[in-house]
């Protein structure tokens, strides 16, 4: 280029990590935030109070199923959760959550399955 003013390369690199600074934390922000996992934990009860052994409990892609107990236990990165037994079945969303100590997110649910 004519009459085009010369830069040098080290100014060039001055420019550029300056501009970096200004638009890469705007870049940044606007990319999803990456979901967040939950050990969600909690007992499936039967229509007289007892245990549901056997229970199929979903959420999101992860699924567990109650033991004798009726417990369960399935780390996921959704809220909503299903649990299906014998025919039946219930839905919810987990809304009890709370961060550990060691920063991860924990819930617990306590369901009858009628």
């Amino acid at each position: 280029m004519i009459g085009a003013p010369m830069v040098s390369p080290r100014r060039r690199e001055v420019i550029i990590a300056g501009l970096a600074t200004v638009v890469a934390p705007a870049a940044l922000a606007a990319l999803p935030a990456a979901p967040e996992k939950l050990i969600l934990s909690g007992r499936v009860l039967g229509t007289h109070g007892r245990p549901l052994a056997g229970a199929t409990v979903a959420a999101g892609a992860a699924r567990a199923v109650t033991d004798a107990d009726g417990r369960f236990l399935l780390l996921t990165t959704t809220r909503m959760y299903g649990v299906t037994c014998e025919g039946r079945s219930t839905e919810g969303f987990v809304s009890n959550q709370r961060r550990s100590a060691d920063g991860t997110w924990r819930a617990t649910v306590a369901l009858t399955l009628v």
